[in-house]
């Protein structure tokens, strides 16, 4: 038997909390002036820009989790200002020590979701572009401190195709950086598979690094819930994969991999087994017909689709309804559901019941392969993908 502490552990889902001079310090000097700035606000330190309201800073960036914050460490509930924050969240120095207390090996990371809801919402297409290019810039130098431990996600613009294929094979030939986060259509549009996107999932195919929607993606509108996250309930990025389906985007570039991070995996099995028995009733009407007829929604998404789950257990007991190679475990460092610095028992204690190789896919076999790092360039076995359970008979 497998000791829990010779397990590596790799959370596919964490976070950082950008500097704040990130702008100041990186935007050309004729935008900084319309830039996110940090300052004062209800007493604490929030993200000001033009035509949003105050974004402050999460009450967990001062404790790492939800559970320590309530068991009275930060439990004041006045506002943070950014000497309150957890050095790890912005030095990568201070990031290996915060792993190391987690007994974690490796973190993939996002940005602030509430910071980046605001950017992507304005109308200042040039800002918007800069602020992506400068984050992407401060990721790939924080991420270049130990590139085998902070596997850093370009953001991507929103302003248009173009944009974000250029961004895209910048952030991943110059900068190195290993998978993307995709918050609105490149295009503009509000729906998924549109042509017009098709510059982007172009660069997609050639770069094969996998594209992250982190809870929701669409056009540029509100893409956070707007309390929390309802257990077994499909996220609204569940919605993008269908469409995709639909238009053959996954049939014209075989090599796109989406993520479906945040809000667990649990949803995902049942959903996928009602869209396959509403497909097989129906694929006579031209509206359901694929691109390949002898196939099945739930083949396409699972197959080019990975999702993460945290406290949920059901996902990990019908990991073969997914497929094994396409759950990963995250921790959600530093917010309300994270457990830190306990998150490696509540990651043994969620796959307990799984074999030892099982497990260890979970816990971080699955993102080696899947982000390609050191002694995994190859990424996955020839038909791990596609090995599921079938949800429909027919």
């Amino acid at each position: 038997m497998t000791d829990r502490n010779e397990y590596r552990l790799i959370s596919a889902d964490s976070h950082v909390l950008e500097p704040p001079d990130l702008f100041e310090k990186r935007l050309p000097k004729e935008l900084r002036s319309r830039a996110p700035r940090l300052g004062s606000s209800e007493g604490g330190d929030a993200w000001l820009l033009e035509g949003a309201e105050p974004i402050l800073l999460p009450a967990t960036a001062a404790t790492g989790s939800g559970y320590q914050r309530f068991n009275g460490n930060h439990g004041s509930g006045r506002p943070l200002v950014f000497g309150d924050v957890l050095p790890g969240l912005y030095d990568p120095v201070e990031r290996l020590r915060a792993q190391d207390a987690d007994s974690v090996q490796a973190e993939v990371l996002y940005p602030s979701p509430r910071l980046w809801e605001a950017i992507i919402q304005s109308d200042d297409a040039e800002l918007k572009l800069a602020c992506v290019r400068a984050y992407n810039d401060w990721i790939a130098e924080f991420s270049a401190h130990e590139p085998d431990r902070l596997i850093g996600l370009a953001k991507i613009p929103s302003t248009n195709s173009e944009d974000a294929r250029e961004e895209l094979l910048r952030c991943v030939k110059e900068l190195n950086l290993r998978g993307a986060i995709l918050d609105a259509w490149p295009n503009g549009g509000g729906v998924a598979g549109d042509p017009g996107d098709d510059p982007f999932w172009e660069a997609v195919n050639e770069t094969k690094v996998p594209v992250s929607l982190h809870y929701a993606v669409g056009g540029v509108k509100a893409t956070m819930p707007p309390s929390g996250i309802a257990p077994g309930l499909k996220p609204p990025m569940a919605d993008a994969a269908l469409p995709l389906v639909a238009a053959g985007v996954f049939d014209r570039f075989p090599e796109v991999k989406l993520v479906f991070t945040h809000g667990n995996a649990g949803w995902a099995f049942h959903w996928l087994e009602f869209m396959d028995i509403n497909y097989v009733r129906h694929r006579h009407l031209e509206e359901y017909a694929l691109p390949n007829p002898d196939a099945i929604p739930s083949e396409y998404i699972r197959k080019f689709s990975w999702f993460v789950f945290h406290q949920d257990r059901s996902s990990v007991k019908n990991r073969h309804k997914l497929g094994v190679a396409h759950l990963m475990w995250g921790s959600h460092f530093p917010f309300e559901d994270a457990n830190w610095p306990d998150d490696r028992e509540q990651a043994m204690q969620v796959t307990d019941e799984v074999p030892v190789e099982d497990r260890q896919a979970l816990l971080s076999g699955n993102v080696e392969s899947l982000y390609r790092l050191r002694g995994h360039e190859s990424g996955f076995a020839d038909g791990e993908v596609e090995r599921f359970e079938q949800l429909v008979h027919f």
